[in-house]
């Protein structure tokens, strides 16, 4: 029994650290769980494998917008190798690409070592499956440079190539075509011009050499097309000049300082590829360009990284040499930042194709294991940057975790972890900064100030005030429990509150500076003022005034129908209220939304929403509502009208059933009546003759009332759904008929309509400020219309739908015609695209109910996807029209 279990054991034990092949899906949720943990809004849009002797070694995930992540194939290998928010890594570049062949040949050598070091291929193991399983641990991250603090990701900011305007002086090879660059002078030429210094850079005839396919450098200049020494020391010292002046590069400087770092480490020069020495670029820094310092460093051992490391904390690029398999096997590339997750930037200089990504270099595996042959170090010169420190007081509490940031000519960060609050950031660039430091430990300590860093003035003093929480009392003449306040900086919202029982309210960790405050009451109460918060004032109180009139501003007439696009889509309707709706009512403000509901809670979501143009002002969840209820809401925050702005105002909503908003029977208030939003705002076209079912809601204190009931006189028409209007003012009247409308002082004509019944008018009111004038009271006629003549031929002649609906290939329309309509030659169904224009016609046969279409137009093309709207037409006669929706 002994024997079994051991034997059993030691499979288990044995089969639990063998390598296991990873399939994509692992590799997806891998890369989605990094992706979580990196918190990015990157989504995965296509992915491919690296294969190498028909085997996958390494899956490449690409991102929208924009970027990439390489997971490898294997749990021995750590799961992420490398990464790119800026750039994608497309299949069809291939060997053609710098970073898919380093993958490709890193990982495969990866996979080699760690089948023979099973320690270290066990901790990787660990690490799949806590990717795998979401575990990743979190820990305060530090990049350098930054995040976000430059284009690139890395230190150098620049993407430079081979060839273009960078390769205009080098000779003319043995082809009679222009040299490439060489990479390894393309990045030590990006490395000097991080550095903006050259020296006093010039070449004569102790520099001459010969460049192989390049000719003589520099006895063959006539013939190669290259500028003689004296010719491009005269480019050199205007280069100098420029960067002394701190001015831009021109073409001619960016050829001269390209061709003069080639010449500096004697490029041997072709136009398929030059080459030379990475080891060179040390001695040529501190020879040719007067630079202090530069380092060749082999990688040996593990110092190799720790040194690297260090190199990229200290703003110090260097250039490293890696070896790939292939005929081109070895390249110059920069290393140019660090982050303490262990990934190294790397720019690959060769323009925007091989740009920039974060790596995984292999740190600790042996030379014969790794593709890193070295890398030029401790390059140095022109200005320095300062190692700067400090210190961080917080009076009873522990510094440590405190976060400090400098922005200016450049952007730092670093987090205290030391009791003293000592602190130090190893380089940084001389200029004024704005120097902050924050402690978030329950409570929020702060501080920010302006510092200038120089030789001089190195260290930082924090003194970290304790900003708790923005305390006060809404006073308003209801009860001011579930008051909303908020606190916004340049049109955003940046704070929130709500108000107890006792009208108080407490917003914690807001940052001193000025802001707008809000305080949003029942829909009909509000203040809006501006405060300034400092350490030594963190109170104040709201006064709320009532605003008791509401103006219900719409362009609909009568519910007609329910619009309907297609399911589970998210996007907003809106009408857009203009300057010439809100001339009257500059000192007034939006608090509610009213619109007929298309669904009902079980079949989707509804939020509530104001804009002005692409900025979101205030949004609110609308829940328990009902198809066909009429709903209005009160927004937790109310938008105050300013002058000049116009609103778009309705909701957003995700429908499963694809109904999305009711519609009257129109006509289009042209540039108001109806707008959707998905990513933009688009007006619907002219062809959609109608307007949605929604009201923007005013409140002010500039105004008067008219009251009444409405009593239907016959037919089933809904009270709620009478529109009592003036203009584009409209109320509606409860269930049981009584309405009361709002409207600016003076004299009005209003009038009740309703589908199918006639319309009532009362003119001449005479309305004053503040005035309510009652028994305004209006009997409506049912007067149903469209039904005279031809009652049977109505019933018969019909559209149906269509199915499938959305459809890809084909879809079958159904239709009933009246036995005199299946005889006429005029009988046919129309196809129109969104613009209104006809894009097939399908002649209807005698007997026929069902016609099918294939998705192409006349001329038998296939179409492309989208919206389109098809209609029977009977005696050249619309009898009806319907939507369908093409995908691909």
């Amino acid at each position: 029994m002994k024997r079994i279990f051991f034997i059993t054991l030691f499979l288990f034990t044995f089969v639990s650290v063998m390598a296991v092949h990873q399939s994509n899906t692992n590799a997806q949720i891998v890369a989605e769980n990094f992706l979580n943990n990196k918190i990015q809004s990157s989504n995965i849009i296509e992915n491919y494998m690296i294969e190498e002797n028909d085997q996958t070694i390494a899956y490449i995930f690409n991102l929208k917008p924009k970027g990439f992540i390489a997971v490898s194939s294997d749990n021995d290998v750590y799961p992420i190798i490398a990464y790119s928010f800026k750039n994608k890594l497309f299949m069809e570049d291939g060997e053609d690409n710098l970073i898919y062949r380093m993958i490709k040949e890193d990982v495969s050598k990866r996979i080699k070592y760690y089948a023979v070091n099973r320690e270290e291929a066990v901790q990787n193991q660990q690490i799949w499956r806590n990717f795998l399983n979401s575990e990743i641990g979190s820990r305060d991250f530090l990049q350098y440079p930054s995040a976000g603090s430059t284009p690139t990701d890395g230190w150098v900011e620049t993407q430079w190539n081979q060839s273009g305007v960078y390769n205009d002086f080098c000779p003319l090879d043995n082809s009679g075509e222009r040299s490439v660059v060489g990479c390894v002078a393309t990045a030590m030429a990006m490395i000097i011009d991080f550095h903006g210094y050259a020296g006093n850079i010039s070449f004569n005839n102790s520099d001459n050499y010969y460049s192989g396919s390049g000719g003589h450098i520099d006895n063959d200049h006539e013939e190669r097309d290259f500028p003689s020494f004296p010719e491009l020391n005269i480019y050199l010292d205007n280069m100098v000049e420029h960067y002394e002046n701190g001015e831009m590069l021109t073409g001619t400087d960016l050829a001269a300082l390209n061709f003069a770092c080639g010449i500096s480490v004697e490029m041997w020069y072709s136009s398929g590829g030059s080459g030379a020495y990475t080891s060179n670029v040390a001695q040529a820094l501190l020879n040719k360009f007067g630079f202090d310092s530069a380092t060749w460093i082999d990688n040996d051992d593990q110092s190799f990284y720790n040194q690297l490391s260090n190199e990229m904390m200290n703003m110090r690029p260097a250039e490293m040499s890696i070896y790939t398999a292939g005929w081109n096997n070895g390249h110059a590339i920069i290393c140019d930042g660090y982050n303490t997750d262990d990934y190294y930037h790397l720019n690959y200089g060769w323009g925007t194709s091989n740009s920039t990504c974060w790596y995984l270099l292999p740190s600790g595996m042996p030379s014969n294991y790794s593709i890193i042959g070295g890398a030029v170090m401790n390059i140095e010169g022109g200005s320095v940057p300062v190692t700067t420190q400090g210190v961080v007081n917080v009076p009873g509490v522990s510094p440590i975790g405190t976060h400090i940031i400098l922005e200016g000519p450049r952007f730092y960060e670093v987090f205290v972890t030391e009791q003293s609050g000592d602190f130090e950031i190893l380089a940084v660039e001389e200029g004024t900064y704005q120097a902050t430091a924050t402690l978030g430990d329950g409570r929020l300590y702060y501080e920010s100030k302006d510092v200038n860093i120089d030789e001089n003035n190195h260290f930082i003093t924090f003194n970290l005030g304790n900003y708790e929480a923005v305390t006060g009392t809404i006073n308003a003449p209801v009860s001011a429990e579930n008051c909303f306040i908020t606190l916004s900086q340049n049109g955003e919202i940046v704070h929130t509150g709500i108000a107890d029982a006792n009208g108080e309210f407490s917003i914690p960790d807001v940052l001193p500076g000025n802001y707008t405050a809000s305080a949003s009451l029942d829909g009909n109460y509000f203040e809006q003022k501006e405060v300034e918060i400092m350490l030594t004032e963190q109170s104040f109180d709201f006064n709320l005034t009532e605003f008791p009139g509401n103006f219900s501003l719409s362009y609909a007439g009568s519910a007609d129908e329910i619009f309907s696009l297609i399911p589970e889509y998210s996007l907003t309707c809106a009408i857009l209220v203009t300057e010439e709706e809100l001339s009257e009512h500059t000192n007034d403000v939006i608090s509610k939304i009213r619109f007929k509901c298309p669904i009902n809670s079980a079949q989707g979501e509804i939020f509530a929403q104001v804009w002005n143009g692409n900025d979101l002002l205030s949004e609110k969840q609308v829940e328990n509502f009902s198809t066909g209820e009429w709903k209005e809401i009160i927004l937790n925050n109310y938008i105050p009208i300013e002058s000049g702005n116009q609103y778009y105002v309705g909701y957003k909503i995700v429908s499963e059933t694809s109904d999305i908003v009711f519609i009257d029977e129109g006509p289009r208030i042209q540039g108001k009546g109806a707008f959707l939003r998905t990513n933009s705002w688009i007006e619907f076209p002219a062809l959609f003759d109608y307007n949605f079912c929604i009201d923007a809601v005013l409140v002010s204190q500039d105004y008067g009332m008219i009251s009444g009931n409405v009593e239907l006189n016959g037919g089933d028409g809904n009270i709620s759904d009478v529109i009592v209007s003036s203009y584009f003012y409209h109320a509606h009247p409860d269930n049981s008929g009584f309405y009361e409308f709002y409207l600016k002082p003076g004299n009005h004509n209003i009038q009740a309509s309703l589908r199918d019944y006639a319309i009532s008018n009362i003119e001449g009111i005479s309305l004053d400020d503040q005035q309510i004038i009652e028994n305004q009271n209006f009997v409506l006629e049912y007067f149903p219309t469209g039904i005279e003549n031809n009652d049977a031929n109505i019933s018969v002649n019909s559209l149906h739908g269509n199915y499938p609906n959305p459809f890809q290939s084909s879809t079958n329309i159904s239709f009933s015609c009246h036995r005199d309509a299946e005889n006429t030659e005029n009988t046919e169904i129309l196809i129109y695209n969104i613009k209104g224009q006809i894009i097939k016609q399908l002649p209807i046969e005698n007997r026929q109910s069902t016609i099918i279409w294939d998705g192409t137009n006349e001329f038998g093309h296939r179409v492309s996807s989208g919206i389109y709207l098809y209609k029977l037409i009977i005696d050249d006669k619309l009898v009806s029209t319907r939507k369908m929706m093409l995908l691909k």
